[in-house]
């Protein structure tokens, strides 16, 4: 799957979102930090700004990722946001959590690279009480794309594969204290993928998902996205997400992940186990 440039600087309704984004650039390239946009504001970026997709769960929480080189970094680039004077701090306990004067939009500002352990999680300073899962946040960063926001502000934002890879992995950690927050939107990724510019080149690089007699749209659609998201992680990343994902296709298990999706309950099991199995079939 390609890096692409979307314009979107003709979207006024987008505006807000730049407002955010320009003052973080410019502190970023001070510190030598490069970001993505993640979350559900990549989500409506992606499937509705970009691809005309209804997704019915709009938001104002703007969450990207930050690589950095260790955590004087993240602190100094926090730091610098505040004084600046367009953003200030929520909590002197949550020190990724922000808030966009002007546009009142809450931010997050999660970092990643040189604070991650070798188990791809990081300990929150000081106390490292605090623990955060970045599994998937640097394939998101590699493979995002680059977005053109109104007033010539250009975004990375996460592609939708790597978008469902931080879903998955927000679902596992979130399953339990927010039910219902994450499946529906990576049902959505699933169900929609061959909706996101993707039919044509599926219809002519992968005729066999169209090989049955009556094929399922949105299965297939799901097997294509799992087959993208294949290109952008490693064995290990994959083994991680075949034990996150087979329990939710076995007839014995738990199943939430279908039962939070808000889909009938056989419907969204397909469209899962349709995803799972193309993690099955990799070599």
């Amino acid at each position: 799957m390609k890096n692409m440039l979307f314009d979107l600087s003709a979207k006024p309704e987008l505006l807000p979102l730049a407002h955010v984004v320009r003052p973080l650039q410019s502190v970023a390239a001070q510190q030598n930090a490069a970001f993505f946009l993640m979350g559900a504001a990549a989500r409506d970026v992606m499937l509705t700004h970009v691809h005309g997709i209804d997704t019915k769960r709009a938001t104002q929480d703007v969450d990207f990722g930050v690589t950095v080189r260790d955590w004087a970094t993240f602190e100094a680039l926090r730091n610098a946001l505040i004084a600046g004077g367009e953003f200030k701090a929520v909590s002197n306990d949550a020190a990724h959590k922000l808030r966009h004067v002007s546009s009142k939009y809450p931010l997050d500002i999660v970092p990643f690279g040189g604070v991650e352990r070798a188990d791809r999680t990081l300990a929150w300073p000081p106390d490292g009480h605090t623990v955060f899962d970045c599994f998937g946040m640097r394939e998101a960063m590699l493979s995002s794309h680059q977005v053109h926001l109104p007033g010539d502000v250009p975004l990375n934002v996460a592609s939708i594969p790597a978008l469902a890879l931080l879903k998955i992995t927000a679902w596992q950690d979130r399953k339990y204290t927010f039910p219902g927050r994450d499946a529906p939107d990576l049902l959505l990724y699933l169900r929609h993928y061959l909706d996101c510019g993707h039919l044509d080149r599926a219809t002519t690089d992968h005729p066999d998902l169209f090989a049955a007699d009556n094929p399922d749209y949105e299965e297939n659609s799901a097997r294509l996205l799992c087959r993208d998201l294949l290109a952008l992680i490693d064995d290990t990343a994959m083994r991680r997400l075949l034990q996150i994902l087979l329990p939710e296709i076995d007839d014995q298990g738990p199943l939430l992940l279908a039962q939070q999706s808000g889909l009938p309950l056989h419907r969204a099991r397909r469209i899962i186990q349709a995803f799972a199995t193309e993690l099955l079939r990799k070599p």
